[in-house]
């Protein structure tokens, strides 16, 4: 692949692109777009780039039927994915407006359920014209009214509907149909990486008639969708079954005739199933079991994808000690990131991070982190200062009796929650007690605010800090679990969000980061990598060159026997 050595336009990055082409050309549509950026593609596609988001495998005459098995945690709390649905199952079921480019390695955004777009010269008006012909599931023709209502209920949801993405279309300011096949969002304020945010798979567009027959609350509904897979099966903690799309508006996909999930929910089993031909992929699998499949090349393809998810203990700010600042402070300086880092390195490679992932071009540079209170190696000055802290926040013998909550995933309870509990222990004489339940319900509990401190595998997947801090900082954000309220970050948020130049957005960076450093939401562990691997035989995903992880639709997913 010869784009390979082409530095990567992810995140916050890609935003930055796209937006100084929206400066220098006024309009864009989605044609010109695809025109523009369809070099980055590998030889041979740029072709396919162009035509208006038809995606294709990346590998010529691709062979289809057969069924893919894929191995990973396929739990859902409900069916909801606006509501915390298991995306990486569902979205097979669902198309959005826009998606990310599979052919270039998801480095440009292409065109999905709509066919092109028009920004405004100021920035202000995304219209979308909608695909014509698309059909639900149930047989139902798609509108303009349908992307209107599911946008509308992400971004001002029923009462008693919870919206896991509001916080990434705080910039919005309505959703309108100008006609049955176009639809417009007007903005508050100009958003450099709105066109990342639809293109993110989770923003589904569900049926109107499917959202008013159950009062927008689809949790007991697996929905009709547009997608190229139909729902067939489903047992509980054990997999799902979902069967190919005759009537997909792409007739040539998908390739695949079934795609089964199965439920695998510790990561070493995971690469065992492949290793041992149970399985045919997993999105990330143990180290352990990554470095076998890496020895094999023949039989097993493995590569590492920078992931924009982190390892976090979130502290919920509305209950006891950790009310106060002073004790989230003595936290992040007391426990060794690089002591929990080593102690996970079997299962997943943390990388040491702040509050910007790594690959964005805003990131504090590895160098400089190193050397930073609470991040270096060396906590002797570190703890002394957390000790100090405690002392003056009333706690000069430490804290008993406090509670860390987990999922039952085997390296998050066997491995990282305890890490964690003994350096609490052994630097800053904090106990507490480890609480375990199940992965696909940790998120019930954190939305209702029950818990004290609870160790969770945070996911986003655009890199920018304004969409993450919009979605976990700011104070009422819709996944700000923790009851998170800093005046000073609300502030800067809105100021780097405003920012236009490369300078201003890097100044601002670093200020927000540093109030995050002072009064830490979480201890915010570090960024992740993770560790696909998949048998020779799976081909059409171009695993081995995607800038960022991405666990999304495989409609390209074919098999080589």
């Amino acid at each position: 692949m010869e784009y390979r050595d082409t530095p990567p336009i992810t995140g916050g990055a890609q935003a930055t692109f796209l937006g100084s082409a929206l400066r220098r050309r006024g309009v864009l549509t989605g044609a010109a777009a695809l025109a523009s950026l369809a070099t980055m593609a590998p030889v041979g596609f740029a072709q396919d780039v162009q035509r208006a988001g038809l995606m294709r495998a990346p590998e010529p005459f691709p062979k289809r039927g057969g069924t893919l098995r894929f191995g990973f945690g396929v739990t859902t709390p409900h069916f909801d994915i606006n509501q915390g649905g298991n995306v990486s199952v569902m979205a097979h079921l669902y198309n959005g407006l826009l998606r990310f480019n599979i052919v270039d390695g998801l480095r440009t955004i292409l065109p999905d359920l709509s066919t092109s777009w028009e920004i405004s010269e100021d920035q202000l008006k995304y219209t979308f014209s909608l695909r014509p012909g698309v059909k639900f599931h149930n047989g139902d023709v798609m509108s303009a009214q349908d992307v209107q209502a599911s946008f509308q209920r992400i971004i001002t949801p029923p009462e008693g509907i919870v919206s896991v993405n509001k916080g990434n279309f705080a910039a919005v300011e309505k959703v309108e149909t100008l006609d049955p096949m176009t639809v417009r969002f007007t903005m508050k304020a100009p958003c450099a990486y709105f066109l990342n945010v639809l293109a993110d798979p989770g923003n589904v567009v569900y049926s109107k008639k499917t959202l008013d027959e159950n009062k927008g609350d689809l949790r007991k509904v697996v929905a009709p969708g547009t997608g190229a897979f139909v729902f067939k099966e489903h047992l509980p903690a054990e997999r799902w079954v979902f069967e190919r799309n005759p009537n997909y508006w792409d007739a040539e996909l998908p390739y695949l005739d079934r795609i089964e999930f199965i439920h695998a929910a510790a990561w070493s089993d995971r690469g065992t199933g492949v290793l041992s031909g149970q399985l045919d992929i997993s999105w990330n699998v143990s180290r352990e079991t990554w470095d076998e499949g890496a020895k094999k090349k023949a039989q097993f393809g493995t590569t590492r994808i920078p992931n924009f998810g982190g390892y976090d203990v979130i502290f919920n700010t509305k209950k006891g000690p950790l009310a106060d600042p002073r004790v989230r402070r003595a936290i992040h300086l007391g426990v060794s990131r690089q002591d929990l880092i080593t102690a996970f390195e079997t299962q997943e490679m943390i990388n040491l991070t702040r509050w910007i992932p790594n690959g964005n071009e805003l990131a504090t540079a590895s160098d400089v982190i190193v050397r930073l209170p609470g991040y270096r190696v060396s906590k002797q000055d570190d703890i002394a200062e957390a000790k100090k802290l405690l002392t003056e926040a009333g706690y000069p013998n430490g804290i008993s009796g406090m509670e860390l909550l987990c999922a039952s995933i085997a390296p998050h309870a066997e491995l990282l929650a305890p890490a964690f509990q003994a350096q609490l222990k052994q630097n800053l004489n904090i106990s507490c007690t480890i609480r375990v339940m199940e992965r696909a319900l940790l998120v019930e509990d954190e939305q209702k605010g029950n818990f004290e401190m609870v160790l969770d595998a945070v996911t986003h997947n655009i890199s920018d800090l304004a969409p993450i801090g919009n979605a976990v900082f700011r104070t009422g954000a819709s996944r700000n679990y923790g009851g998170y309220s800093n005046a000073t970050v609300d502030s800067l948020l809105t100021q780097y969000e405003a920012a236009t130049s490369f300078e201003d957005r890097m100044q601002l960076a670093e200020q927000a980061q540093d109030a995050l450093d002072a009064d830490p939401p979480w201890l915010h562990l570090g960024y992740t990598f993770h560790l696909p691997m998949w048998r020779s035989v799976v081909k059409g995903l171009a695993l081995d060159y995607r800038a960022f992880v991405q666990w999304g639709r495989t409609e390209t997913a074919w098999i080589d026997s």
